[in-house]
């Protein structure tokens, strides 16, 4: 910017402008790849230079002259292509969204989206009307991204944030203006041009591309509806609708009538999608990854859509229907009641204190916590508080963000984990050295190998946090006791420095084997344990916890897992120190008694799930969870210790 130059990135005998997300994407250069720069104009070396020690400066790495190396961000969900029947008239998915739900499928497709390929007008007449849809959809994004930043949901107006990216990028634009100049329509010309851009995408063997192509149709969509055009989702829709689609994108979610959409339904899709994200917020049951096979369910086919199983039945039997209907109605009465209690303390039948905390990322979070009545937060996740920043947050906007949390949590303790990105977690702020295995790579506290300012920062930030008492520090990715006494050096330096004398607590991720076959060793000099059971899951199993394919299977009720459980608790006991968990295993209702038989005495869940885990954990009896969680640790799978815990301790 502010050069006489235009820069052009050259790949494998393709090109793209340095200025375009989408034509960078559609070259494909993966990591280890070799790009060259190539300059036009006045200051084209200048331009070149400056791009190049760009990329030096983010990736802390090398750079050749001439090539120069590119980034690969890391991988994200693969998309689950399977419709397996598990019995007549009933298909199989991936949840996205639990809960259960009946009504009528209502199929949304893009068939009244496709307009007319001839102008009705002179070609700059359309190059207006598409100025206009443009100018309409960017500020129609603003205000949701502002909207979804006032309420704290960060996730949410990120994705959002992404899309004003892609609105304005000069490819998409000028391939458009191409066609109109050609005497095309400004609506079939932004149609081609998106569907061109997915079509290369759609080609790439990357999981991330694709995840974009998703974000491309849903800019696809919000033009052509600027620009006169509608589709399904704007259409009337029936009491107890079921949504289906190939895929929905973010501008489909936000535009539906909420009132009367019961459930969505997609081809296909993974459980960390956006339209994922955005349906559990939403509230709304939502299954993905079905298959072609949803395509053979006629429009207007009623349904029973239990998500929570991974089920969709269809031209379901008046019983059937009725036992969902009764099914949806016990289990909304049982939340109520549940509800009715969140704020009174959880302890088993005969006495042993369980507490049940949240994990949160915003400010909005908290507040959710403490209206369903959490004891406390047992997991900050502070990487996606500032994720979408373009630069890292200073000492100052770290203390500032925590104090605004410690305050809404009205004298609760907050758990905050410092930065853990790497893997399936990125912020635009950093760019990290290309890895060939990003999830065995810079995650976690590795990350102040290459990056120590941000630890150091963020430290300071958290110590400054007041009262003292408040907070305690939660460090991810520790492998031995070794990485963990330097970090507590780090931070009693810190704390020294600032005139700080109370003493804060700090614990130790149980996320990989090593860091729980070796929980004895770290508890000599951690005060409390913390299982992140979904990365202890995917590194003991070697499944990708992101890949939808191998949803089913990543199950954290597997033995290994529980063995690996079993002995964290024993060596935290050792030196009379405290576990807890904070992995979705902690919120599913069939593990509660296995864990607390471990001897877990923390359980850190999703804030609206914390008034039904108190619920569980008041049902028990410790002396039984105790003697029958070691009897499942013998079990050969995490089906049989499903089915096994079903038996023993009945869901409600």
């Amino acid at each position: 910017r502010g050069l006489d130059a235009h820069v052009d990135v050259h790949f494998d005998g393709r090109k793209a402008p340095i200025e375009s997300v989408v034509g960078l994407l559609g070259l494909g250069a993966g990591e280890q790849a070799t790009i060259e720069l190539v300059g036009r104009g006045a200051q084209a070396q200048q331009a070149v230079d400056a791009v190049a020690q760009e990329l030096l400066r983010e990736a802390h790495g090398e750079v050749e002259e001439k090539p120069a190396r590119t980034l690969s961000p890391a991988p994200q969900a693969v998309v689950r292509n399977a419709g397996a029947p598990l019995e007549p008239n009933t298909l199989a998915g991936v949840c996205a969204a639990p809960g259960i739900a009946v009504g009528t499928l209502v199929r949304l497709d893009d068939a009244d989206l496709t307009p007319p390929e001839q102008a009705s007008g002179t070609p700059a007449s359309e190059s207006r009307q598409l100025d206009q849809a443009l100018k309409a959809v960017d500020a129609e994004l603003d205000v949701t991204v502002r909207n979804a930043s006032a309420r704290g949901a960060v996730g949410e107006a990120g994705i959002f944030a992404v899309h004003r990216v892609l609105l304005e990028d000069p490819t998409l634009i000028d391939a458009a203006r191409d066609l109109i100049s050609l005497g095309k329509s400004a609506g079939f010309a932004w149609r081609a041009t998106i569907r061109a851009q997915i079509d290369t995408l759609s080609k790439l063997d990357d999981a991330l591309l694709a995840e974009r192509a998703a974000d491309l149709r849903d800019i696809e969509k919000r033009v052509l509806r600027a620009l006169g055009h509608t589709n399904g989702a704007a259409r009337a829709l029936p009491d107890e609708a079921v949504l289906a689609a190939e895929e929905f994108t973010p501008s489909d979610l936000s535009s539906l009538d909420r009132a009367r959409v019961t459930a969505l339904v997609m081809a296909r899709g993974g459980a960390t999608s956006h339209a994922a994200i955005i349906a559990r917020q939403l509230g709304i049951p939502a299954l993905v990854a079905v298959g072609d096979a949803l395509y053979a369910i006629p429009d207007g086919t009623q349904v029973v859509v239990d998500a929570s199983a991974g089920r969709l039945e269809h031209a379901p039997t008046a019983l059937d229907v009725e036992r969902a209907r009764h099914e949806r109605e016990r289990l909304a009465g049982v939340r109520e009641a549940n509800r009715q209690t969140a704020g009174e303390a959880a302890a088993t039948a005969d006495g042993r204190a369980i507490e049940v905390a949240a994990n949160i990322a915003t400010l909005d979070d908290a507040n959710t916590a403490v209206d369903n009545g959490a004891d406390a937060v047992g997991l900050l996740r502070t990487e996606l508080m500032f994720i979408h920043r373009q630069s890292a947050p200073t000492i100052v906007e770290h203390q500032q963000s925590y104090q605004s949390i410690v305050d809404a949590l009205q004298g609760r303790t907050a758990i905050i984990r410092t930065l853990d990105v790497g893997a399936d977690k990125e912020v635009d702020y950093l760019t990290l050295p290309p890895e060939p295995n990003p999830a065995l790579g810079l995650r976690g506290i590795r990350l102040a190998q290459v990056r120590p300012d941000l630890l150091d920062d963020q430290l300071q930030g958290l110590l400054a946090v007041k009262p003292f008492g408040a907070v305690r520090i939660l460090l991810p990715m520790v492998t031995d006791a070794g990485e963990l006494v330097r970090l507590r050096k780090r931070i009693d330096e810190f704390a020294r420095a600032m005139g700080r004398i109370e003493p804060i607590e700090v614990g130790v991720m149980i996320e990989v084997p090593s860091a729980a076959l070796l929980a004895d060793q770290l508890a000599q000099h951690a005060d409390f344990l913390s299982i992140g059971t979904n990365d202890l899951t995917q590194y003991t199993l070697a499944m990708d916890r992101c890949q939808a394919d191998l949803a089913a299977q990543a199950d954290g009720l597997h033995p290994a897992v529980l063995r690996l459980i079993d002995i964290a608790v024993r060596g935290a006991d050792k030196h009379g120190k405290w576990v807890g968990v904070c992995g979705a295993l902690g919120g599913d209702p069939l593990a509660v008694p296995i864990l607390v038989g471990l001897g877990v005495t923390e359980l850190s869940v999703d804030p609206v799930s914390v008034p039904g885990i108190k619920a569980r954990v008041r049902r028990l009896d410790y002396p039984l969870c105790r003697q029958r969680a070691q009897d499942l640790l013998t079990l050969d799978s995490a089906q049989a210790v499903r089915a096994a815990s079903r038996e023993i301790w009945p869901l409600d």
